[in-house]
């Protein structure tokens, strides 16, 4: 039992280090986390002890070594190694959203040789998929409100999308449908996460 505490104090000191290192209040290091801020103060607090799969999610988000967070005084804040994981990231993120617009150029040139058809709407629908490609990245590295950014734009371009494809229809109620759907996403982003 002894050990247990200290282990859960060891873990505590380590991820208050961390944060403040990242300039992180407990309430982002949650919403990162999908945790509630009291369940982190918790852990600060070394009251309880996060589970290995959360200990090893704290450490992808910091971009340490998961050993380390086990260790007395092994977590260092060091902020070039910060710069090059935002820089690493930021890359990651960028290749993935350039390998949909490549995609969608190469449907347009395509169809543009084979079949003399100008199919400007590829590029409309390459919008929401961007979206789409995004939110698996920002929910490991980004904040609680990029999401919700993300999903309203995934939305409503999606929505735009589906009326620029059926511009002959004039569906333009279409967009109607957003509406709701976007007061039930503000009432989603401002809900604490659960605490698990």
């Amino acid at each position: 039992m002894e050990d247990k505490k200290k282990i859960g104090q060891i873990i505590a000191e380590n991820l208050i280090r961390l944060r403040k290192a990242n300039n992180l209040t407990q309430n982002d290091l949650a919403m990162r986390l999908n945790y509630s801020d009291n369940t982190i103060s918790r852990w600060e607090r070394a009251e309880i002890t996060p589970s290995i799969e959360t200990i090893e999610q704290i450490s992808y988000t910091f971009g340490v070594p998961m050993q380390s967070l086990l260790e007395e005084n092994a977590v260092q804040a060091k902020p070039e190694t910060n710069k090059k994981l935002l820089m690493h990231r930021l890359a990651m993120v960028l290749l993935s959203v350039s390998v949909v617009w490549f995609i969608a150029t190469t449907i347009y040139v395509y169809t543009d040789m084979i079949f003399k058809a100008h199919y400007w709407q590829i590029f409309i629908w390459a919008v929401p998929i961007t979206c789409l490609v995004m939110i698996p990245f920002n929910q490991f590295w980004g904040k609680y409100i990029y999401k919700f950014v993300l999903l309203s734009m995934f939305q409503w371009t999606l929505i735009a999308a589906i009326y620029l494809q059926c511009l002959q229809y004039n569906i333009w109620l279409i967009f109607m449908i957003g509406i709701p759907t976007q007061v039930a996403l503000c009432i989603w982003a401002f809900i604490k996460p659960r605490e698990k």
